[in-house]
């Protein structure tokens, strides 16, 4: 298939952001500092014991896929200056590598709709904020892939662009739970859209995160992935095969159903 452009929504960009009026009326209302507000977050979702239910599910993860001293890649994570949802996002990241012991250097960011107070605020923590020329969705070390909520399409595109055994076995996936959208999804526009994907999902052991309620739209939904072992030695070759056909007589799709299941 054609590469395609990696594609971010823009969905968290939007929020309440004017100024109000204290009790008084006579001064204008002014935010916490961005940090406090992500510090608000962080001090919310340790506070009974979530992050700690979470994080277990990912070192089993990491137990389970042999995988240790991981790189962290944040993608499609949204503007936590205008943002709840982002900023406790944010917080579930610095959570994580803090408790995991995962070097804040060794976690990088990028959504083209940080701002620069994002970026301030991302490289106050240590992080690696990184710019458009320098985002890469290739991973060429072990990773845990931080993608809460992105678009199917950029979820697609990561994945197709990790498409070799060698890769797939270094990846964890935070993320949507890929399996819904084979679920609810017709096949036949899946089999156009998103042919890594669909052949990915059989293979992958899926755990989600137990729900949050005072952060329950940041959280649903968003699950630990990865290949379950042994990774099978024709699940890259075969599903090239039946994707390089496809590209070139969308006729065959009919007959790829069952071919990675």
């Amino acid at each position: 298939m054609e590469d395609t452009p990696f594609a971010y929504s823009q969905k968290k960009t939007t929020t309440r952001a004017r100024a109000r009026k204290n009790k008084r009326g006579n001064a204008r209302y002014e935010p916490p500092p961005l940090i406090d507000l992500v510090d608000r977050c962080k001090a919310d979702i340790e506070s009974n014991g979530w992050i700690t239910t979470c994080l277990g599910l990912v070192q089993d993860a990491l137990r389970k896929t042999n995988i240790s001293c991981p790189d962290v890649l944040c993608l499609g994570l949204g503007s936590p200056s205008s943002s709840r949802e982002a900023r406790a996002q944010l917080a579930f990241l610095i959570s994580s590598f803090t408790i995991l012991e995962i070097g804040p250097s060794d976690v990088s960011v990028y959504d083209p709709v940080f701002t620069d107070a994002d970026k301030t605020l991302f490289q106050s923590f240590g992080m690696r904020c990184l710019s458009d020329t320098d985002v890469m969705h290739g991973v060429e070390r072990p990773t845990i892939l931080y993608m809460p909520h992105c678009d199917l399409k950029l979820y697609e595109n990561i994945i197709g662009a990790n498409w070799s055994e060698e890769q797939l076995a270094r990846i964890i996936f935070i993320a949507n739970r890929f399996s819904d959208y084979t679920d609810n999804h017709p096949h036949s526009k899946l089999e156009v859209e998103s042919p890594y994907l669909i052949r990915l999902v059989p293979h992958l052991e899926c755990h989600p995160l137990p729900t949050l309620e005072c952060f329950s739209s940041a959280f649903n939904n968003i699950s630990i992935q990865h290949v379950r072992r042994p990774i099978p030695p024709s699940l890259v070759a075969l599903a090239n095969r039946v994707i390089r056909r496809f590209s070139t007589n969308p006729d065959h799709s009919s007959h790829s159903t069952s071919v990675m299941s």
